[in-house]
């Protein structure tokens, strides 16, 4: 009997009956699916069986720790780096700004990468990948020239394909899709951390429903990483939304508390949530907003990007006043350093 098996005998046996897996075990189990060993028609039922049992903290940690095994990690020589992965299923209301979030942070000497896939079901929204390829970004990057990037003080940042990075993870994207409803790994798959730096790597990551915060939080400093910046933010997204007060997260010295972040702190006036469009949202009107972002024009393009990389470099300790990160933020923007390092990032 395979760990699978012995797992789906456990987990899908009813909502009175399914009993819970051992971190180890769910380890074992994930190991075995990574492997292509296993009968895809049982992974998605334990996949399944999971999320109606609901996954326990234990369970999460097991299969992102065998996810993690199976991901090409490196160490990468700076003080801090901010990891983030905005949803891998990418965007459909609002034009994704947080591609460029990178380049921003890193001009303003916070290296930073972000991960994902060019595409991914049930969404199939817009993504970092679809913007940044269409800038001429190589998102086949390695995770050596990744680490590269990020090292180096004329870019600092770096986007990280899961293809390239993760390969038997990104290999269950055809399962996942077929699947339908999306399994615990569109969470867990946003936490890998491909990248470490020497002293602190900070997280940052979405949620939507109001339960994953506390998820997240556990998860995050089980995981290893330093600090966590929880955002509630648009599609599942890193940045909140510019209209009104936002009720997001912290993690920091292993406790998470609650966050509530108000634009106006951050001098920003928007009535818009974010970046819509008209018409539907394409990687190409996100890559000219974006553009025009980074070139100084004003706009809820240019505020997303002040109010996402303000409250990264205040959360993680970078800056000490809301408004004054936001402040510098503006300004490292409106010098032309942030496009200076985006578009050296795509050489």
């Amino acid at each position: 009997m395979t760990a699978l098996a012995d797992a789906i005998k456990k987990v899908a046996t009813g909502p009175h009956l399914s009993k819970d897996l051992t971190e180890q075990e769910a380890f074992d189990v994930m190991m075995e699916i990574l492997s292509g060993n296993a009968d895809p028609v049982r992974a998605a039922i334990f996949f399944i069986a999971m999320r109606m049992k609901r996954e326990t903290n234990e369970e999460n940690l097991g299969i992102l720790r065998a996810c993690q095994s199976m991901t090409m990690c490196q160490s990468v020589d700076v003080d801090q780096l901010f990891i983030f992965s905005d949803p891998f299923n990418g965007f459909n209301r609002h034009c994704p700004m947080t591609a460029f979030l990178p380049a921003v942070l890193a001009a303003c000497d916070l290296p930073t990468m972000s991960q994902g896939v060019f595409e991914m079901g049930p969404k199939f929204g817009v993504t970092h990948a679809q913007v940044l390829s269409l800038a001429g970004y190589n998102i086949e990057k390695s995770t050596a020239e990744a680490a590269d990037a990020v090292m180096n003080n004329q870019i600092g940042w770096a986007y990280l394909d899961q293809a390239q990075a993760s390969p038997a993870l990104f290999a269950l994207q055809t399962l996942r899709t077929q699947m339908i409803k999306r399994p615990s790994l569109a969470t867990l798959e946003k936490m890998i951390m491909p990248l470490k730096a020497k002293k602190q790597t900070h997280l940052g990551i979405g949620f939507v429903h109001k339960e994953y915060p506390d998820i997240l939080g556990w998860l995050a400093e089980a995981f290893g990483y330093n600090s966590a910046f929880i955002a509630r933010g648009l599609e599942g997204g890193l940045v909140p939304t510019l209209r009104e007060p936002s009720n997001n997260h912290r993690l920091l010295n292993g406790k998470l508390q609650a966050c509530t972040l108000d634009p106006e702190e951050f001098g920003i006036e928007q009535d818009t949530r974010g970046v819509k469009t008209d018409d539907d949202v394409t990687a190409q009107r996100t890559l000219d907003e974006g553009q025009q972002a980074l070139s100084g024009v004003k706009g809820p393009a240019y505020d997303s990007l002040v109010y996402g990389a303000a409250i990264i470099l205040w959360h993680c300790g970078v800056m000490v006043s809301q408004r004054e990160a936001a402040d510098y933020v503006r300004s490292i923007i409106d010098n032309g350093k942030a496009k200076m390092h985006f578009e050296a990032g795509l050489g």
